[in-house]
C-alpha cells in the first residue's frame, strides 16, 4: 500500500473532468480513476457506461452548458449533438491539464475509511491511501424498472434505455416505449421514423417545452422574461400561454392535463414528440396494466400487440465500492448535505448528484471551486471550516425540493437558482481563515 497524500476523484465524466480543472488552479494534488480508456462518462460512446444514441442531442443550449470561461466552438449549434458535447469535454481537459492526473483503464473497487483517510483499493489490485476522495462515478448507472412490476408474462423483446444504442433495433417492429422522460421522448421519436408502430407509456399529464421560441433557445428566452411581470404565477401562465400558441400544450393532443405546475418536473425538452403524437405516428398510451404474451393491456382498457418494449425509466445510484451502511440513506438516496456532503464524513463528497433544470457550465464550475475551498480551509482547520461542519451536522436548508413533483427522479432535483445561491454561501465561508 502507497499512502499518496493526494486527493482521489472516482470518474472521468463531466463532474470528474470539472473538479479537476478547479483543483489544478488551486494547486491541490489528485489523481483521477477512470474505467474506460478516456474521458466522457455518459457522453463516451464507445464505453460501457455510454448513454448515448444517433439522434442524441443536449436538451440544455450551448450558452449555458458551456462553462463560461471555455465557450463551446462558434460552429457548434445552438444544441449540440452528443459527438459535439464529446469533444468538448475532452477539450476541456486538455486545456486545465486534467489528462494529465487521469489513471484510464482502472476502476475504483472499495473504498475504506482508515481514521482520517481513506484506503482506494483499485482494479489492478493495488491500494493506495488518500487524505479525500471525490466520488464521481455518475447517477446513470442501474437501470430502474415499475416497481411492482405489472402482472403477467411479457413474450417479446424488452430492454432498457440504456441499452438503445440504434434506430436498428426498433426497425419494423411494434414498439412500446415506456417513460416520458427526455429519452423516452427521444426514442419514441427515433420509433416513428423507423419502427412499424410506436406507442408511448406514460403515468401522468406533462408538460412539453419547445426547443425554440421566438427564434431564440427556450431556456434563454424564458431568462429573458425577467421581471415582466409582478409574480411568478404571472410569469408561468405567460409561458404556458404561449407554448400553447406554439403547439405544445399536451392536452389539444389528447394527453392528461399535468398534475404539477410547470416548473414542478425536470423540463421534457423536445420538439417533436407532440408533432408526431398529432400526425399518428407515435400513439400515446397511460400506465400499463398487465401483459399477456405479446399483448400489453392499459390501465384506460385498451391494449396493443408489440413486439419490443423499452423502458425509459431512469436510473438507481450505485457505489459498488462503498459498503451502504457507510451511509446514512434518506429512502433510496443517500442523505447527503445539499446532496454533496455526507453528514457524518468529512473526507469524501458526492459530485454529480444534483438534478436541476439548467444547463452544465455554471454549476460545473461552483461545485468544483466548493471542493477547491473545503479542501483549503480542511487543510487550515480555519473559522469557516469549523462552521461549515456545524451547518453540514444541524442544517437542511430549502434546496426547493418538497416542490417538485413525488417521484424517483425528483429525489434530488433542485431549485438551481437556490443551489447556486446557498453553494456559492458555502464557498464563501470555507474561504473564510
Amino acid at each position: 500500500m502507497s499512502n499518496t497524500g493526494k486527493l482521489c476523484i472516482i470518474g472521468g465524466g463531466p463532474l470528474g473532468i470539472g473538479l479537476g480543472r478547479e483543483l489544478n488552479d488551486g494547486g491541490i494534488d489528485y489523481d483521477l480513476y477512470e474505467t474506460e480508456s478516456d474521458f466522457g462518462g455518459v457522453w463516451n460512446g464507445d464505453g460501457e457506461s455510454s448513454r448515448v444514441y444517433p439522434s442524441l442531442h443536449l436538451i440544455s443550449p450551448k450558452f449555458n452548458t458551456q462553462v463560461p470561461d471555455f465557450p463551446m466552438p462558434d460552429s457548434y449549434p445552438v444544441y449540440p449533438n452528443h459527438k459535439m458535447m464529446l469533444d468538448y469535454l475532452r477539450s476541456y481537459a486538455r486545456a486545465f491539464g486534467v489528462y494529465e492526473k487521469a489513471i484510464f483503464n482502472t476502476s475504483v473497487v472499495k473504498l475504506e475509511p482508515v481514521g482520517e483517510q481513506w484506503d482506494v483499493t483499485l482494479s489492478n489490485g493495488e491500494t493506495k491511501r488518500y487524505f479525500f476522495v471525490a466520488v464521481c462515478n455518475g447517477a446513470q448507472r442501474i437501470p430502474r424498472y415499475p416497481k411492482p412490476g405489472y402482472p403477467g408474462d411479457f413474450s417479446g423483446e424488452v430492454l432498457h434505455s440504456r441499452d438503445y444504442k440504434s434506430p436498428d433495433q426498433l426497425r419494423d417492429k411494434r414498439v412500446l416505449c415506456v417513460g416520458a422522460g427526455n429519452s423516452g421522448c427521444d426514442i419514441a421519436v427515433d420509433g416513428a421514423h423507423h419502427a412499424r408502430e410506436t406507442y408511448h407509456s406514460t403515468r401522468r399529464g406533462y408538460h412539453y417545452y419547445p426547443k425554440f421560441i421566438g427564434g431564440k433557445p427556450t431556456p434563454q428566452w424564458m431568462l429573458q422574461i425577467g421581471n415582466k411581470f409582478k409574480t411568478k404565477d404571472e410569469t408561468m401562465a405567460y409561458i404556458r400561454q404561449v407554448f400553447k400558441l406554439a403547439g405544445f400544450d399536451g392536452t389539444d393532443y389528447g394527453l392528461p392535463e399535468p398534475d404539477h405546475p410547470l416548473d414542478a418536473a425536470h423540463p421534457i425538452m423536445n420538439s417533436q414528440i407532440l408533432y408526431h403524437i398529432g400526425h399518428g405516428d407515435i400513439s400515446p398510451k397511460g400506465d400499463i396494466d398487465s401483459f399477456e404474451n405479446k399483448i400489453v393491456h392499459f390501465k384506460d382498457g385498451s391494449q396493443a400487440e408489440v413486439d419490443l418494449i423499452i423502458y425509459a425509466t431512469g436510473y438507481d445510484r450505485d457505489f459498488p465500492f462503498l459498503e451502504r451502511n457507510l451511509l446514512d440513506w434518506k429512502g433510496e438516496i443517500p442523505d447527503l448535505f445539499i446532496h454533496i456532503a455526507p453528514r457524518d464524513f468529512d473526507n469524501i463528497f458526492f459530485f454529480g448528484f444534483v438534478n436541476a433544470a439548467a444547463g452544465l457550465g455554471d454549476g460545473l464550475r461552483l461545485q468544483g471551486q466548493f471542493v477547491r475551498s473545503y479542501i483549503g480551509a480542511m487543510l487550515d482547520k480555519g473559522k469557516g471550516y469549523h462552521e461549515f461542519l456545524r451547518i453540514k451536522k444541524e442544517e437542511d436548508p430549502d434546496l426547493g425540493q418538497d416542490y417538485f413533483v413525488d417521484s424517483h427522479r425528483h429525489l434530488w432535483e433542485v431549485d438551481f437558482w437556490k443551489f447556486l445561491k446557498l453553494a456559492r454561501s458555502y464557498r464563501d465561508l470555507l474561504d473564510e481563515r
